[in-house]
């Protein structure tokens, strides 16, 4: 049974929140980009406590609502500008019986005669973005094993693929030598893009987030944290 609630506080600011009931020990918060706390807890737990757990908590749950909404924000790609590896490109729709993207340095370059539909240039906006993040992921990838190999350590053969995932960053099968990369990463600097190919890399030795995980992540990746910690 789930309710949608919502706390006053006393500055003004509003914490809306739905609550389910579950067969649980702990009270579990989580907070969404759209501004929403998802709470879960089992049916001995007042309303009332849980409210002033909240409240407690106000500060980091509002501002992670903020951070997260920034976040979403950041990866909508519009036809005036789009964002790649952390930076913004404006878009540039240019007249043409071809029809292709190019994304260089300084913009990118839609080439089509199609140039009033906007449906159709977001998907050739879309296609260009895939590609070239697809493309990336491949580099990194190789990157990634002939450092492992350097280091001593023989990686299994790999298969990357390129998904839209709503809840991680990244995923490795490591039984079956397979690596998903979230395409949402496309808007991120490139060097948080190849931290979360070494995160999914670490599993094939370390199948948990122990604390050797990320000896092993620091060891190879010297800079993960800062790079992975923009994704928080």
């Amino acid at each position: 049974m789930r309710a949608m609630k919502e706390i006053k506080l006393p500055d003004g600011r509003v914490i809306r929140y739905e609550l389910t009931r579950k067969q649980v020990r702990n009270i579990n918060i989580r907070v969404k980009a759209d501004g929403i706390v998802r709470v879960s807890a089992g049916s001995r737990v007042t309303v009332g406590y849980i409210e002033r757990l909240l409240v407690q908590r106000a500060d980091y749950i509002l501002s992670a609502a903020e951070r997260l909404s920034e976040r979403e924000s950041r990866s909508e790609q519009t036809l005036d500008r789009v964002n790649w590896l952390g930076k913004e490109y404006p878009v540039r729709i240019i007249r043409s019986t071809r029809e292709f993207a190019v994304l260089d340095e300084t913009e990118m370059r839609i080439f089509t005669i199609r140039g009033d539909d906007d449906e159709y240039l977001f998907e050739l906006i879309r296609r260009t973005i895939a590609d070239s993040f697809a493309a990336l992921c491949r580099e990194l990838n190789e990157q990634v094993r002939r450092e492992l190999s350097e280091s001593g350590l023989v990686p299994p053969p790999t298969r990357i693929t390129i998904k839209d995932m709503s809840s991680r960053w990244g995923s490795c099968s490591y039984n079956k030598g397979h690596i998903s990369i979230n395409i949402r990463l496309a808007v991120y600097p490139r060097e948080t893009v190849l931290s979360v190919i070494w995160h999914e890399y670490a599993h094939y030795w370390h199948h948990d987030h122990s604390a050797a995980f990320y000896a092993f992540l620091e060891r190879h990746f010297p800079e993960y944290r800062k790079w992975n910690d923009l994704l928080k």
